[in-house]
């Protein structure tokens, strides 16, 4: 009996090593980015600032990092995703108010599978767009206030998002109440 806890236990250690080699944490960057951490364990306490890009930096062990960035356009975003589309423990991204991100930008996005949190607020969003919002599947929180260029059709395909707990489309004058009725859910927070 001893002998197969003890068994039980190496496997145990060596798969958490494993899973601790399998784990990047690093975010290398030559953007200027700010980087801001919350334990894992606690998602409803605020973010807190970490570090500024750009640079090295390791997110701590039980923390998982949100990246935001202003003043960018497609290209760097593209930048942006390919240094840190590899980094697991980036669960949010904030690219609020940089106007000159598209839907050719929002491609990129696509390699960004594990983020839950995604700030588009005041980007150049229009309903083409959604089609690759809604091919990312852990998407638990979506910001699409003042992306004026969306309309119902574009809302609409939100539908297809079940993940989808919290969602916020402030300013957008030309989605209608049906449309948001249409979407409704009991699971779904909408803040208009």
């Amino acid at each position: 009996m001893i002998a197969n806890e003890f068994a039980n236990f190496k496997l145990a250690t060596w798969y958490n090593a494993l899973m601790e080699l399998n784990t990047n944490r690093r975010i290398e960057t030559s953007l200027p980015i700010h980087i801001y951490i919350r334990p894992i364990e606690k998602p409803e306490l605020e973010w807190v600032p970490f570090e500024t890009g750009p640079g090295f930096f390791d997110i701590p062990q039980g923390f998982c990092a949100n990246v935001a960035i202003q003043g960018i356009d497609n290209a760097i975003l593209k930048t942006m995703v390919e240094e840190i589309c590899e980094v697991n423990d980036i669960v949010c991204l904030n690219l609020s108010e940089n106007r000159k991100i598209d839907n050719d930008g929002i491609r990129y996005l696509s390699q960004m599978q594990l983020i839950s949190e995604l700030n588009l607020s005041a980007c150049g969003l229009n309903n083409h767009g959604m089609d690759i919002l809604v091919k990312m599947k852990n998407i638990r929180k979506l910001d699409l206030s003042y992306c004026t260029r969306l309309t119902d059709p574009g809302i609409l395909k939100i539908k297809e998002m079940r993940r989808l707990e919290e969602l916020y489309l402030r300013g957008i004058p030309r989605i209608t109440h049906a449309t948001i009725k249409w979407i409704e859910r009991r699971d779904l927070l909408i803040r208009r």
